[in-house]
């Protein structure tokens, strides 16, 4: 399948599931709408620093959620904001994009120290690595309520954020009749998506980025190179955790609140899924993918709503993640590469 009709297939998926939106929505629409591209820049974002590990590098990564997590943490404690129990209220904090760029050291940081003991681990050990490094960051900011506000979470944060968005939003967010701060954090989501993909272009066609593919490929060929295939893997490893970090504090300004639980394994499933819907190894598959997913989500919350009049929220969940389930089981025999993917980037042999 050629490129162009990739695109094509793709373009008509999305266009239809968000035509769905409005079909089946007569009171709000839009604002469904800006909420799902809000979660979909996020998550677009997460599931782009996971193609790096596992669909350049090969790397199977199953904590994702805590890179997403430490980022998050470390941005948002470095800004004017309340925590714990009592709320108590922190007025002093660093710059916003001073806080954010430390925020996505720290993932990279949190990302080598990780890989560090793990990135020689092959396949299913180094899955379970990841797993368990995964829960225990979040086990341990659970119980750091002095620090981290605990099962208290983090609030009173986001107007350092709202703070710097442009005043045009304002008008036209009362014209669409929508959350001007989620549509600030949709459009600062998708900005950050358009820079990423014109970053990863030019890595991917670099020497750097084929050297990540032919570790991927064959590690033992890299190393008969002259290659270092583990500082490879770690700078890999890094540079997704980064992006990670990227995606997890934006998802905090969404919310406004920063809560522990939000980084459960069920996060890093959902950014499995958006890689694998929009196609493994493909710069644009994540795009492609956190669209169609979100669309699905609501969607299928909609119709579960129509269908069980008297259903309550945990019960169309239920629904929810059975559909999801089923989508993704119908992908894997119908198009086993994703929408966006080539047969060839798809490597059950990972390292």
């Amino acid at each position: 399948m050629t490129d162009l009709k990739r695109n094509l297939i793709g373009l008509s998926l999305i266009v239809f599931s968000i035509g769905s939106i409005y079909l089946l929505n007569d009171e709000g629409p839009t604002r469904i709408f800006i909420n799902l591209m809000a979660f979909a820049g996020i998550y677009a974002i997460s599931a782009i620093g996971l193609n790096i590990h596992f669909g350049w590098t090969g790397l199977i990564n199953f904590g994702h959620a805590a890179f997403m997590g430490v980022g998050a943490y470390t941005t948002i404690l470095l800004i004017p904001h309340a925590a714990g129990r009592e709320g108590s209220i922190n007025e002093e904090g660093l710059p916003l994009f001073l806080a954010i760029l430390i925020g996505l050291v720290a993932s990279a940081i949190f990302g080598l120290i990780i890989g560090l003991p793990a990135i020689r681990l092959r396949g299913d050990y180094l899955a379970i690595v990841t797993i368990a490094s995964s829960e225990i960051f979040r086990l341990v900011v659970r119980d750091q309520e002095d620090l981290t506000g605990g099962v208290y979470g983090v609030i009173s944060f986001s107007d350092v954020f709202q703070d710097i968005r442009p005043k045009f939003l304002e008008d036209l967010s009362l014209r669409l009749d929508v959350s001007v701060g989620q549509l600030w954090v949709a459009t600062f989501s998708w900005i950050m998506v358009i820079l990423l993909v014109f970053l990863l272009k030019r890595l991917q066609n670099s020497p750097w980025g084929r050297a990540l593919r032919a570790v991927r490929e064959d590690e033992d060929a890299v190393r008969a190179l002259g290659k270092n295939a583990v500082w490879l893997k770690l700078q890999s490893f890094m540079l997704g955790a980064s992006i990670a970090g990227l995606s997890g504090i934006l998802l905090a300004f969404n919310y406004g609140t920063l809560q522990v639980e939000m980084f459960v394994p069920l996060l890093t499933f959902y950014i499995w899924a958006i890689m694998i819907l929009g196609g493994v190894g493909s710069i644009s598959g994540p795009i492609f993918g956190s669209i169609l997913f979100w669309a699905f989500i609501s969607e299928t919350d909609q119709l579960a709503s129509l269908i069980f009049e008297n259903a309550d929220g945990q019960q169309i969940a239920g629904v929810r993640f059975m559909l999801v389930g089923v989508l993704i089981i119908a992908l894997m025999i119908l198009r086993p590469s994703g929408i966006m993917g080539k047969k060839e980037e798809l490597l059950l042999d990972v390292k």
